[in-house]
């Protein structure tokens, strides 16, 4: 997939932009709070129907305007179709191929974006909250149904939660949670299904690129379950029986303390927990392998090239990581954001341009 024109009416900090990009790399230069990551914000709404940043329209709606749109002209499986993603206060936001509005399950059917900011690297050794919001991200790209599940299981943890913390002196207090964990097994077991074959499969890629980064180390994605499971067993039956047995502890903690709403990753080098034991270069290397495999992922599902959104972590990434990195995404559409040129970048071929208060200017060379 390459964008070959994108239009930007509202959005954040642009009034109206129309900008054409380079078919390859675009390194885009400007102080902080010029709207680069504004920017690769809009793109990654147009391929992914979300912000990677917020879940609030207000926020990305200009300042004074009631409704935002984005329009690109995209060339996606030799075809050229026309995308729209209209954000409107007043009413519910609108997703457009080639002018027919889809939902946006059908809309980003398709497409896809990957992100890599300095925040991500972070990822690694923060909260398991974190964690599953970047592989139910992942997921959610390339699956079509894992979204609506996550959403329907979300629902029924909440409501169990809200039970759990009201009047339990109730009658039949047992027979409802009963209910509950029925429900919550049924959609749960979907998403550990998901969850462990997409590992599965994402943890080879990363494995090929950790090992060639790190000069030999062994990498591995290990799935933390609140469920104890056995893949030979009946995995429905267990996570039944799983949540009927932390019923007395759900009663005293007054919420529901297992299912994959509590599920972890751990990533581990070498056998050792990179969240305990890595170093930040360690770390970096880790990102950088998921961020690429994340590449592979969506080819593989889609079959189709994502765009890849770099946003200032040059400075994150030594020379080697930087080389590699861009040997694996030549025929990949970049586009990369930086405070500034520095000798990292020579080499790279693509065109350069400056972002300033909400517009962007073509620098008039190119990169060699």
């Amino acid at each position: 997939m390459k964008i070959l024109n994108l239009e930007i009416f509202k959005f954040r900090n642009y009034e109206y932009l129309n900008f054409q990009p380079d078919m390859n790399l675009n390194l885009l230069l400007g102080e902080n709070a010029m709207g680069k990551t504004n920017f690769l914000e809009g793109i990654y709404m147009l391929t992914c129907g979300k912000s990677f940043r917020s879940s609030r329209d207000r926020d990305f709606i200009k300042l004074g305007s009631s409704k935002s749109t984005l329009k690109s002209r995209i060339l996606n499986f030799e075809y050229e179709d026309e995308l729209e993603v209209e954000i409107d206060l007043q009413g519910s936001n609108k997703f457009k191929i080639n002018k027919k509005q889809e939902s946006i399950k059908e809309y980003r059917k398709n497409l896809g974006s990957v992100i890599f900011s300095p925040a991500d690297i972070n990822m690694v050794k923060q909260s398991p909250n974190d964690r599953r919001r970047y592989l139910d991200d992942l997921i959610s790209m390339i699956s079509p149904g894992y979204e609506y599940n996550l959403s329907a299981y979300k629902k029924i943890v909440f409501q169990r939660n809200k039970f759990l913390k009201g009047n339990l002196k109730k009658e039949h207090c047992k027979d409802l949670l009963e209910v509950y964990n029925f429900q919550l097994a049924n959609y749960g077991l979907k998403i550990l299904k998901e969850r462990l074959k997409i590992v599965r499969i994402f943890e080879k890629f990363c494995k090929h690129h950790f090992k060639i980064l790190s000069g030999g180390d062994d990498f591995k994605i290990t799935y933390l379950s609140t469920i104890a499971f056995n893949m030979e067993e009946d995995i429905e039956k267990t996570f039944k029986e799983s949540l009927d047995r932390a019923m007395t502890t759900d009663l005293e903690k007054r919420m529901t303390t297992i299912g994959p709403h509590r599920d972890d990753l751990d990533f581990k080098i070498n056998g050792f927990s990179a969240k305990n034991y890595a170093s930040q270069g360690e770390i970096r290397t880790v990102m950088l392998s998921l961020k690429l495999s994340e590449i592979d992922l969506i080819k593989k599902y889609k079959k189709n090239n994502p765009i890849l959104l770099l946003d200032d972590v040059f400075s994150e990434l030594d020379s080697n990581r930087i080389g590699y990195l861009m040997n694996n995404i030549s025929d990949t559409q970049t586009f990369i954001t930086s405070t500034s040129y520095d000798l990292s970048m020579e080499g790279l071929k693509g065109s350069i341009y400056k972002v300033e208060k909400g517009k962007i200017f073509n620098i008039d060379r190119r990169m060699q």
